[in-house]
This record gives structure tokens, sequence and C-alpha cells, in this order.
């Protein structure tokens, strides 16, 4: 099963674009945060970026209100697709929205 489910908040502007076939996309990066307690034993706050992009309804809506620390709660899948940088052939992981809540 390919599931995943964030809370966090956007990190800029969603990047429109159009996918091959003429299919309209979203691009954005959510910020997650978590506690996690170090060996002194203090809590400390972890970040992390995740990037995701967003056809159909969620592409249109993303484009009109998405804009910097929009707290959303997102589920899609992970997605890997490969690029070719200077080179090399890099692979990129990417979360796929599948549904998404504006908090």
């Amino acid at each position: 099963m390919n599931h995943v489910s964030l809370i966090g908040r956007m990190e800029g502007h969603p990047v429109a674009g159009t996918m091959n076939g003429g299919k309209g996309c979203a691009r954005f990066r959510l910020i997650t945060q978590q506690s996690v307690i170090d060996e002194q034993g203090k809590r400390r706050e972890t970040k992390q970026k995740h990037d995701l992009y967003a056809w159909g309804k969620w592409h249109q809506l993303l484009n009109e209100v998405g804009q910097p620390d929009l707290k959303v709660a997102v589920e899609g899948k992970l997605v890997n697709r490969y690029v070719r940088w200077k080179g090399q052939l890099l692979k990129i992981t990417e979360i796929e929205v599948n549904d998404l809540v504006l908090m």
C-alpha cells in the first residue's frame, strides 16, 4: 500500500505548470515539524521539507489560495521519477496529492 498523510505549512507559493498533454499541475513544498528528545533529554523541534504536486481541482485551488505559511493537511502517494542532470540519472521522490484540506 502506498499512502502518505501529512500536516504542515507551505514553504512558498505553488508553482503552476502544464505537463505533457496540457494537464495543469501545481508544485509546492510542505514543511512538517515534529518534537524529538535528544541524548541529553531535551526536547527540540525538527523540520522536514517534502516536495508535492497536485492535479485537477487541487491544482486550481492551490493556484488560487496557496501562499507561504498556509497550513494544509494532505493525503497522497509517493511517486518516483527519474531526470537526467549534468549527465547523471537522478531519482526524485515526490508526493502526488489525492486529497487536501486547508486548515
